[in-house]
């Protein structure tokens, strides 16, 4: 009874730490004590999914609202550190590079709290009396004046030819479409969360696709959405973000108020879970062929029992 259970447990575990009640700490200490007691009682690959479904949980809320998370995800934190000492040892890499990424993006927010004193600017060209609608440059009374309203025309113009000599900037070069998915989690141009969220879903897809190929279902439709997911749905949506200008991606609002950074994690949101939705099927489906092999075992076993008391 032991396998099936664990199989529930699952299902329960990805809709609390990916449903609101992911953030009530409790809810998320219940699924996981579940889970470790099934894992503990014989069901050790239950482990291992749960893990993938934890790195998605960490994904999906550390870089969001962390504050009002942090009960849940210290809890979260709790349960994959009993994970790893249950079988799920892997999962200390992605969650290291997860918590340096988070302690960093969290420092940057930080320090860009903070305002530095203002620099004294050069009084521009417009600022000129003559030009500014005050008194023509003949009344400005002395030389030094004139010849310092002079300077700063020549300063502009400088400035001004530079601007127009200086060549643009080379175009950063796109990843290979070999693996997008695996490239874009080097590219700093993206945020911190959204390439936490990127390691989650090239961990999930990567899961997905070897439990379909195991159950035989590598050209199911299932399997075929996951590496849709994998190699264009979610390099699409950083393809997108990248060619907004870098300057107004994070700050300037797209539609309700959301900017580029913000519609960037809403779509990966949704496409972890779509993969989690995936792994949530073919877990029912693995689950099935082992209920069809317990009854098996009971029916085959129960009959030598009966022929043995004969």
């Amino acid at each position: 009874m032991v396998h099936p259970l664990a199989a529930f447990a699952l299902v329960f575990w990805g809709s609390v730490i990916f449903g609101r009640r992911g953030r009530e700490w409790r809810a998320v200490a219940l699924a996981a004590f579940i889970l470790v007691a099934l894992v503990v009682l014989g069901a050790d690959w239950a482990v291992h999914p749960a893990a993938g479904m934890l790195l998605g949980f960490f994904g999906s809320r550390a870089f969001h609202r962390w504050r009002a998370n942090w009960s849940a995800l210290l809890v979260g934190l709790i349960a994959g550190v009993l994970f790893m000492l249950l079988g799920a040892g892997w999962l200390i890499v992605p969650l290291f590079v997860m918590g340096m990424i988070w302690l960093f993006t969290t420092a940057l927010a930080w320090s860009g709290g903070k305002t530095s004193a203002p620099r004294a600017v050069p009084p521009a060209v417009s600022a000129l009396p003559e030009q500014g609608g005050g008194l023509p440059m003949g009344s400005l009374g002395t030389r030094a004046e004139k010849a310092a309203a002079r300077a700063v025309r020549r300063e502009a113009r400088r400035q001004t030819r530079t601007r127009l000599e200086t060549p643009p900037p080379a175009a950063v070069p796109v990843p290979a479409a070999t693996d997008l998915l695996t490239a874009y989690l080097r590219d700093e141009r993206l945020p911190g969360e959204a390439r936490a969220q990127l390691a989650a879903l090239n961990l999930r897809t990567r899961e997905a696709l070897t439990y379909l190929d195991n159950l035989g279902q590598s050209g199911s439709e299932a399997a075929y959405l996951a590496r849709a997911v994998r190699d264009e749905y979610a390099p699409t949506a950083v393809q997108a973000y990248l060619k907004l200008p870098p300057t107004l991606a994070n700050t300037a609002p797209l539609q309700d108020g959301k900017t580029g950074r913000d519609l960037l994690r809403e779509q990966l949101d949704l496409l972890l879970n779509a993969v989690q939705d995936i792994l949530k099927t073919a877990l029912q489906a693995g689950g099935q062929e082992l209920l069809t092999h317990q009854r098996f075992l009971e029916d085959r076993f129960r009959q030598v029992k009966r022929d043995l008391e004969v």
